[in-house]
């Protein structure tokens, strides 16, 4: 019986904390940086010979 309700409260607590990693992935607010514009091919040339 006791191995019974070890294995049910470490399978709470296991969902729990997925659970909270979830949320607290989801709330984050900071986003990773983006270029406001697209990269050209020409920009990489010109940096090139440079």
């Amino acid at each position: 019986m006791p191995n019974k309700l070890l294995v049910a409260v470490a399978s709470v607590l296991i969902l729990l904390l997925t659970v909270l990693a979830v949320v607290l992935r989801r709330s984050r607010t900071e986003h990773p940086p983006v270029s406001p514009t697209v990269p050209r091919v020409e920009d990489l040339r010109g940096l090139s010979n440079a």
